[in-house]
């Protein structure tokens, strides 16, 4: 959060329970202060949306033995869970993190408020459970809930025999960079200039609204790239584009993992051009 709504949040809680000490950081969590920010404390709540700084999470928490209480939310519906020193951790689920921009987060796909107010309680109670040291907690299992049909199930997880060396080995130091996955234009012309072939991943109602501001693209939904029979020139570059940057950049990190170097992502997406038009 920015530095002012920090601020704010600190002083409202402060007003609730002058006891209760706030230390409101204004920074974005990332490989880099990662390590000292969680370092500093003895639990940790997961209040993101998305996947990668989830697992950071995970990877950081299981490296220092910290028990962090996560919660996912999707619609109208979500899950929770407790990785504890022990226990199983979102690596021996998911060995692979989803890519974000593969599956929409909460400002993309959709949520109704009082479901991440639900799970938010959910997490304020598991973590006065977990330091009151009363019984019920969460183990090795994920709790889902779905609001609409309001059924519960609790799944049962198993401790992975490369924990925790698997969420060690993905230490903040080397996540690899995606700096030479993604390029800049000034509009899609110079794209198609350049020599790129130019795969427009949104989907259909999308380029109705807001078509692709070049002639000569196509379009490639995002499941239909890398789920489907998409093909690809021999010997030319590939350009994937979508509103943000978001979904084509993931999209290009899993197309590099399958071996196609030469798919890069607009930077910006289209709305980026559009804004410098505009301006």
């Amino acid at each position: 959060m920015g530095r002012l709504k920090a601020e704010l949040a600190a002083e409202r809680v402060a007003a609730l329970n002058p006891d209760v000490e706030v230390r409101a950081y204004a920074v974005r969590l990332d490989a880099g202060n990662a390590a000292d920010l969680i370092g500093q404390y003895d639990l940790i709540i997961d209040c993101t949306d998305n996947f990668s700084t989830k697992f950071l999470l995970n990877d950081c928490c299981v490296q220092f033995g910290k028990p962090v209480i996560f919660a996912s939310v999707y619609q109208y519906e979500g899950q929770l869970q407790i990785v504890r020193p022990g226990s199983a951790c979102l690596r021996c689920v998911w060995p692979e993190a989803t890519r974000d921009g593969i599956v929409g987060n909460c400002s993309e796909a959709g949520v109704l408020g009082p479901v991440p107010g639900v799970f938010g309680g959910l997490q304020a109670f598991e973590a006065l459970k977990l330091l009151l040291n009363l019984p019920g907690q969460l183990n090795d299992e994920l709790l889902v809930l779905d609001l609409l049909t309001l059924s519960t199930s609790r799944v049962r997880t198993k401790r992975a025999a490369s924990c925790p060396e698997h969420a060690r080995s993905r230490s903040p130091s080397m996540q690899a960079s995606t700096a030479d996955m993604e390029l800049a234009f000034e509009n899609l012309d110079d794209a198609l200039e350049a020599g790129f072939d130019i795969v427009d991943i949104r989907q259909p109602q999308e380029l109705r609204e807001w078509p692709t501001p070049a002639s000569g693209s196509r379009n490639v939904p995002l499941a239909e790239l890398l789920h489907g029979t998409a093909s690809f020139a021999p010997g030319r570059k590939t350009l994937l584009v979508c509103a943000t940057g978001r979904r084509s950049l993931a999209a290009t990190q899993e197309l590099r993992d399958r071996g196609l170097s030469e798919v890069y992502s607009l930077r910006g997406g289209v709305k980026g051009i559009r804004t410098r038009l505009l301006t």
